[in-house]
């Protein structure tokens, strides 16, 4: 008989003898596969068969001594509380000093473990929450923590910490701002997980490589060419041998206080636009343009957006000044990192684009009033802003080319195909009619201008507290550069929690798009 055979067919035999030695199904587990994994390693020596059961015996124990040779001298570590809970009922676990072990081992462990690991000793979830939450079973979220606990005693005596980041990795979106000429040399670091965790790990300490490699759980083969690209960048100071970050992050502490700081202002500005649609709802549209009957709710969001829009980027830039910085390409900008930005409740689910197309004859002040944004769909289109406006200017000779990205206009809704042939699905105005209803919101424009302004010295101040000394020179342009979240998507959130704007129904003319027409 072949001797791997011999081996498949004694498994059970060892697994019985483990048993017998552990007491325990999971420990059994892990001695009857050493004792197997030995035997094929070693059944070479064995000169014969008569001899197998004898050699076979011969390894188990010598096995089983080293594994509990091993296990003593994890005992010596440390006296750790792993034991699991009672099936009957759940106990849950305060953070104590057993955290601060486990932590520098967590980061090792691959998602399956660690993310049970997680909630069970450091979120206190009990096992039956960690079932539903991973959706498996309760046996197995045991039998998870039970291969966790053996994986961190055994890197528990080895001599390394690693820093939170190694295992709660963070997320952060990088955001762009320039004046002028000047382009976005930073767009390619929102898809980099560690250089975010870089900056995350030296923003307000000055770190070594090999600080942050143990901050952020990563090998310097792999960290020192993102060090070089992010100081390339201009992300990155480099003092020494330590580095420090170079940009503003707006962490949740800090976003929480703004928004909590700035919500009084934010409500009156809401209030402002709110009382201004509804007074000048029917002097607006008695003048008459195309488009002057859409819905309610569609006139709501249109007279909003323009409101905020005229306010935010036209109207301020009259009441504040700083100093633009420059980055070291010469280049006047503003960058700074949002944290958690795409899944978070401190920021607006109500997040703002602005494209203004044929020297801003069509505007989209884009809110995802359903969960997209419309100029982000049809910028993906090529030559679809000519083949728009032409067909808000009454165009009926198109060219073949020129028909196809009209029927994609259709497709995505921003072109209605009737009766009468092609119209966009939006206001169309002369510029006399877009003058005029600009003048009819002056007033209000200019009173929610002051309050951005308020909202702006607000903002600076905080984050004069919150950032680290090299950065507060910039606080006035970071400001500014949030504007258009904090001025105008909470404003909008806010009208919509008190339903004075609604979700767009797809029925009526685009809610937040406009042209201007030729003459």
């Amino acid at each position: 008989m072949d001797y791997k055979d011999r081996i498949s067919d004694v498994a059970k035999t060892v697994f019985n003898f483990s048993k017998s030695r552990t007491g325990n199904v999971f420990d059994a587990e892990d001695l009857s596969q050493e004792i197997l994994l030995e035997l094929c390693r070693s059944i070479g020596d064995l000169r014969s068969e008569d001899a197998f059961y004898g050699f076979m015996w011969s390894v188990a124990n010598n096995v089983c001594k080293r594994w509990y040779a091993k296990k003593n001298r994890l005992k010596q570590v440390a006296e750790l509380d792993f034991d699991l809970p009672d099936a009957d009922g759940e106990q849950s676990r305060e953070e104590d000093e057993t955290i601060a072990l486990l932590r520098r081992e967590i980061g090792l462990l691959s998602e399956k473990y660690r993310r049970a690991v997680i909630l069970y000793y450091i979120e206190n979830k009990s096992c039956s929450e960690i079932s539903s939450l991973l959706g498996t079973s309760e046996s197995m979220v045991k039998y998870l923590l039970f291969k966790s606990r053996k994986k961190l005693k055994e890197g528990i005596t080895m001599e390394r910490v690693y820093g939170e980041q190694s295992y709660n990795p963070k997320s952060l979106k990088l955001l762009f701002w320039f004046w002028g000429a000047g382009s976005n040399r930073y767009f390619e670091i929102n898809d980099d997980k560690i250089a975010q965790n870089v900056l995350f790990a030296c923003y307000n300490d000055r770190l070594t490589p090999e600080q942050i490699s143990l901050e952020i759980g990563v090998t310097l083969p792999y960290l020192e060419p993102v060090l070089k690209k992010l100081c390339g960048a201009d992300y990155l100071i480099k003092e020494g041998n330590r580095y420090l970050t170079n940009v503003v992050i707006f962490t949740d502490d800090l976003k929480r206080e703004l928004r909590m700081k700035n919500a009084p202002i934010t409500d009156k500005i809401a209030d402002l636009v709110e009382q201004a649609i509804v007074d000048n709802e029917e002097r607006i549209r008695k003048i008459g343009f195309v488009g002057s009957d859409m819905g309610a709710n569609s006139f709501a969001w249109q007279i909003a957006s323009m409101i905020l829009y005229k306010a935010a980027v036209n109207e301020i830039d009259k009441r504040v000044s700083f100093v633009r910085p420059k980055d070291r390409f010469g280049c006047e900008c503003v960058v700074c990192g949002v944290e958690n930005y795409e899944n978070d409740e401190l920021d607006s689910r109500f997040g703002v684009g602005i494209t203004n197309a044929r020297n801003g004859r069509i505007r989209f002040v884009d809110f995802p009033v359903n969960g997209e944004m419309l100029h982000h769909k049809m910028f993906e289109i090529s030559g679809s802003y000519q083949v728009f406006y032409d067909i808000a200017n009454g165009v009926r000779d198109y060219s073949e080319n020129d028909r196809a990205i009209a029927a994609e206009l259709v497709r995505i809704g921003c072109v209605k195909n009737g009766d009468a042939g092609l119209s966009v699905n939006a206001p169309v105005f002369t510029r006399e009619q877009f003058k005029e209803i600009e003048e009819i919101l002056a007033e209000v424009s200019g009173k929610v201008a002051d309050e951005i302004k308020k909202m702006l010295e607000t903002s600076a101040s905080i984050l004069e507290n919150h950032v680290p000394s090299h950065l507060k020179p910039v606080c006035g342009a970071v400001s500014y550069l949030r504007i258009l979240d904090d001025a105008m998507a909470f404003v909008v959130e806010e009208l919509f929690a008190r339903r004075f704007l609604a979700p767009y129904n797809g029925t009526d003319l685009l809610p937040t798009t406009f042209v201007v027409a030729d003459e």
